[in-house]
């Protein structure tokens, strides 16, 4: 399919991309001007202070000679201090000192001493009047100024009047005395070239160096101080000493200087890439938006004529929604009536699946070939197996996946169930039976031998159940029927494996459970006993026995191992919830509130709620633990208990005696029989003669079940000198008589036992 629409309109946003770039390249350039400009002047700036800096000191070291040298010299001293005397001798000596102070600085053109009383002028080689001395103008005006010492700018020198040749200099001007000057001036006179030569020698590759006075007349440097400055970067620094300037010039580079001659062109340049850019974009998506606007039309008039939901709210809108608006109705119409047919197929094989499982025998041969044939399926049935894959802990599962990845998860069981037994050569048939529950119907035909017909399904289940283990997050447990003949046998065949799927609350899940062959799995057992463990465990929990732990093992072993259905667990667990909660009714209120707090878990709401019998085993035993550990608390803590115990004890020891009483118990404890009856009730929560009664049943059934004595010696045992009344008290707490219940045990019957109302019972 040829794309060059797309290729137009990709071309058209180029030239934006190229001005976007161009301007992004002039952006760095110039930032990149700006810092090193920055960073040019940083250094230019650095440098100035140093040069500056040599400067003054140079000019400070010869000030200081200066004062040392000459204007605390006594010669000259003397020299202003004897004003109109002519003594040529010692200004001989005047000019001696000058002399020597001169030989050592060679940047000092000359020297002179001015002296106010009279006027005069000496130098180092002659002396002069003040108005014969060509730099009278000098004198008069530094005369003028009062202070320290001071640097005078660049000037003119002209020791005689009408002397051609004249000298830059730079004069100091010491006062004397020192702070007033009414004596006169000491001048040293600086030659220009020596400052320039100073500069010259700080002068770096690529830098001009300018040294302006106070006025701005440059006197030391290069061409910095007279040619133009368009191309340097130009850094000053005013010396706070001589109140010169000093500038430093550093040529750019010869890029950044074009880049700066030229920034209005490229800004220029740039303005015209995107103003084109622009321009061409309009252009080619004016022209390439012709053809998204005919489509525009067409959709909008086949919309208008047809009920498709396609016309949109306004014209003015987005196109490429609108566009896509249309097709998406289109796509979704289509869908729909596609995904319509497809639903009915699926619904009415998930349908007919279920028929065939539930109510089978009402499909004739006939009717199951024409909807075999109207679903897509080969109607051939000889024989077939009934399977059913679980998902294990259900609500769990779905509470810890969303509704599509529990759609993923279950098409993903589901293909690997099918991949697996189209590798076993397996004709399978899978459908959908409940929210966590895959039906499985592995048919066979005509042709194919009947021997594996329940081996491979196993070998299939196995191999699913292996492999999801291996690969998901969750488990599957299977049963799988017995082999059926026909349509007729599918139903009771998916009851079997219905009843083999059963055995997982007992054995546990993930594994797969075929159903026996031949006739269905027995009754439940030894309800009878299992109700009567039941019954026992409240009363030795609340005796706070540690009996009723062995005794909660025996539960879940006989739930275990009879073939009890989740109904029958529940039944008889929430009778063991009833029990215990009826026993601690009796207990003190303090310990009433600690089981009323607690939360007794393990014990199933619902068939629904619990899958494994192990699931509540462990939860069960561990809130049991938990809140005895709590009573056992209480009771360590109160007196009434720690004797009751030792009543119970006490009563344990000695009821075998006939003539034992509750006043054998006051008279032994030192109490009176009401305080020790209250007591016992209260901590123990059974009246003593109950209490005495049953324990003397229970060592009469061991007695019973375990010996062959018989029963009048069973009763003088259990402390009962008249069989009668051991009989009666026998029937009233078990229900049953003494011979009966020894029948019921099976233990052998003694020669002495007899049935009637005589001493014995048999």
């Amino acid at each position: 399919m040829h794309k060059k629409w797309l290729y137009r309109l990709i071309l058209s946003y180029l030239p934006i991309l190229f001005a976007v770039v161009f301007c992004l390249i002039i952006l760095f350039f110039v930032t990149l001007n700006e810092a090193m400009e920055r960073q040019t002047s940083k250094a230019n700036g650095v440098y100035a202070e140093n040069v500056l800096q040599i400067v003054d000191t140079t000019l400070r070291n010869l000030e200081t000679m200066t004062i040392k040298s000459l204007l605390m010299d006594d010669q000259v001293g003397s020299y202003f201090d004897r004003p109109g005397k002519l003594d040529p001798y010692r200004d001989y000596g005047v000019t001696e000192v000058l002399l020597d102070f001169m030989s050592p600085l060679p940047m000092i053109d000359s020297v002179y001493l001015y002296r106010a009383a009279d006027g005069k002028v000496l130098m180092q080689h002659f002396s002069s009047r003040l108005p014969d001395f060509g730099d009278r103008s000098f004198i008069a005006s530094a005369m003028k100024n009062t202070g320290s010492a001071v640097w005078s700018g660049i000037r003119e020198l002209q020791l005689f009047p009408g002397e051609d040749q004249r000298k830059s200099v730079i004069s100091l001007v010491e006062q004397v005395p020192y702070f007033s000057g009414e004596q006169g001036l000491i001048v040293i006179n600086v030659r220009k070239q020596s400052l320039q030569a100073l500069i010259q020698e700080m002068n770096m590759a690529n830098t001009e160096i300018c040294l302006k006075d106070a006025a701005g007349r440059a006197f030391a440097g290069g061409e910095a101080c007279s040619g133009p400055q368009a191309q340097r970067q130009t850094v000053s620094r005013t010396s706070s000493y001589t109140g010169w300037t000093i500038e430093v010039g550093m040529e750019r580079a010869k890029a950044f200087s074009l880049l700066s001659a030229f920034s209005n062109v490229w800004a220029v340049l740039g303005f015209a890439a995107i103003i084109g850019g622009i321009a061409a974009m309009t252009y080619i998506s004016h022209r390439n938006y012709r053809p998204i606007e005919q489509v525009m039309s067409r959709i909008y008039a086949f919309g208008e004529e047809r009920a498709f939901g396609l016309k949109p709210q306004s014209r003015e809108g987005d196109e490429f929604a609108f566009i896509g608006h249309a097709l998406e109705s289109l796509i979704e119409q289509t869908n729909s009536y596609e995904q319509q047919q497809a639903e009915g197929i699926l619904h009415r094989r998930n349908q007919l699946f279920k028929e065939l499982l539930e109510n089978s025998g009402q499909m004739s041969a006939d009717n199951w070939s024409r909807e075999a044939q109207r679903i897509g399926l080969d109607g051939e049935l000889a024989g077939a197996v009934v399977g059913i894959a679980e998902i294990d802990f259900y609500e769990a599962f779905a509470a810890d996946y969303s509704a599509r990845d529990q759609a993923l998860f279950k098409f993903t069981l589901r293909s690997v169930i099918q991949e697996i037994a189209e590798k076993e050569g397996v004709s399978l048939w899978t459908e959908w039976i409940g929210p966590g529950r895959l039906g499985l119907l592995f048919r066979r035909s005509a042709d194919e031998a009947s021997a594996n017909i329940v081996e491979k399904p196993l070998i299939i289940a196995e191999s699913a159940r292996s492999w999801v283990k291996q690969h998901l997050k969750f488990t599957v447990t299977f049963g799988i029927s017995g082999p059926a003949a026909g349509l007729s046998g599918l139903s009771a065949a998916y009851r079997q494996a219905l009843g083999a799927l059963e055995r997982k609350i007992t054995a546990g899940p993930d594994r797969v459970y075929a159903a026996p062959a031949g006739s269905p799995l027995p009754p439940a057992e030894g309800m009878d006993v299992l109700v009567q463990a039941i019954g026992a465990v409240p009363q030795l929990y609340r005796l706070g026995n540690a009996e009723w732990k062995p005794q909660m093992e025996r539960i879940f072993e006989l739930l275990a191992g009879g073939n009890y259905s989740k109904e029958d667990i529940v039944r008889l667990l929430r009778l063991l919830e009833t029990g215990l909660s009826r026993e601690m009714r009796e207990l003190p209120p303090e310990m009433k509130e600690v089981w009323s707090s607690g939360r007794l878990r393990g014990i199933p709401r619902s068939p629904e709620s619990f899958e494994w019998i192990e699931e509540l085993h462990g939860e069960l035993v561990a809130s049991l633990e938990e809140m005895e550990e709590a009573l056992r608390s209480l009771r360590m803590n109160r007196e009434q208990y720690t004797l009751a115990n030792k009543v119970r004890e006490f009563i344990a020891c000695n009821y075998a005696d006939p003539d034992f009483s509750l006043t054998h118990v006051a008279d032994s404890f030192a109490m009176n029989t009401k305080t020790v009856s209250r007591i016992f009730k209260e901590e123990i929560g059974e009246n003593f003669v109950d209490y005495l009664a049953r324990l003397r049943m229970e060592e009469a059934k061991r007695l019973l079940a375990g010996t062959s004595e018989p029963v009048q010696r069973v009763a003088e045992r259990v402390g009962y000198l008249y069989p009668m009344s051991f009989i009666r008290v026998f029937k009233k707490l078990e229900g049953i008589t003494p011979g009966e219940y020894r029948k019921a045990q099976g233990s052998p019957l003694h020669n002495g036992d007899r049935d009637g109302n005589g001493a014995g019972e048999g």
